[in-house]
């Protein structure tokens, strides 16, 4: 990880939340294999050539930053990734239309139910984790992860509301400068330049760019969760979290405390999560 130290229980949305790399390496191993990771890296729009090692977790094949913009743009928007386009019209300076583009094509690549999980996650990493430094300079609805390399030659921090997408990128291509310390961290070096930007997009009269909140899909539930078990929570289960659940995906109740003096013992201290969107 990233302090160097390894082991420890980690929910997906901790794991996220914090930038925990051992976290990010296992889901890959047990999910899926890399080449589906790849194939999956692709349908949303990556264009760059991914290697299929597990290292890929934590970004180890370099991806154009316009392309990784795009993707994230696909959890904004519901599942639907449209393709990017630098020129939407061009006038004449009499105001008069020459030449106007729609959006490029709209390409379903996620369910409703998926990209609004996920968005939830990176939610909990600008309410609580390595993109918290955002919420200095904006405070809307939002989501996004934070990016660190090797020796701190690049910085990044991607990240959305429902209605807009950015990212910023610190650094060089041919990693000219390296920083000690904690300069070069995207959560420092990174995000609260994106905090800027909305900021002052967010805040534009000219703009009037609403500020709206994340569509949650009827089909995803809110359910509190055994922590140790991964399941449905019993009045017996000793650490708990509220979390989003697809409906489709409900895990049965939990087998492990069903009564007071179940494997956790009688008299234990109950420790509840309440987890922020």
């Amino acid at each position: 990880n990233f302090g160097g130290e390894t082991g420890g229980i980690y929910t997906l949305r901790r794991g996220l939340q914090f930038s925990v790399n051992l976290i990010a390496i296992r889901t890959l191993l047990e999910l899926a294999p890399a080449e589906e990771v790849v194939r999956y890296a692709h349908r949303m729009g990556i264009e760059s050539e991914l290697r299929p090692y597990p290292s890929l977790a934590i970004g180890t094949s370099e991806v154009v930053p316009l392309e990784l913009i795009s993707a994230y743009g696909a959890f904004a928007n519901e599942g639907i990734l449209a393709q990017p386009i630098a020129i939407t019209r061009i006038e004449d300076r009499d105001g008069r239309l020459i030449e106007q583009q729609n959006s490029g094509p709209l390409r379903e690549v996620l369910s409703r139910e998926t990209a609004f999980i996920m968005t939830s996650m990176m939610r909990s990493v600008i309410t609580g984790g390595t993109g918290s430094s955002t919420r200095a300079y904006f405070n809307g609805p939002a989501a996004g992860k934070t990016g660190t390399t090797q020796d701190y030659a690049d910085a990044w921090f991607v990240g959305f509301t429902p209605n807009l997408v950015a990212g910023v990128w610190t650094g060089f291509d041919d990693r000219r400068i390296t920083f000690t310390g904690s300069y070069g961290q995207g959560s420092v070096a990174a995000a609260p330049i994106w905090g800027r930007f909305m900021k002052y997009v967010y805040g534009d009269r000219r703009i009037k760019l609403p500020i709206l909140d994340f569509v949650q899909p009827e089909s995803v539930v809110q359910e509190r969760i055994c922590l140790a078990s991964q399941s449905l929570a019993t009045p017996f289960c000793p650490a708990t979290a509220v979390e989003y659940v697809n409906r489709k995906y409900l895990p049965g109740v939990c087998t492990m405390h069903t009564t007071a003096g179940g494997p956790t013992g009688s008299g234990v201290k109950r420790r509840e999560s309440a987890i922020e969107y």
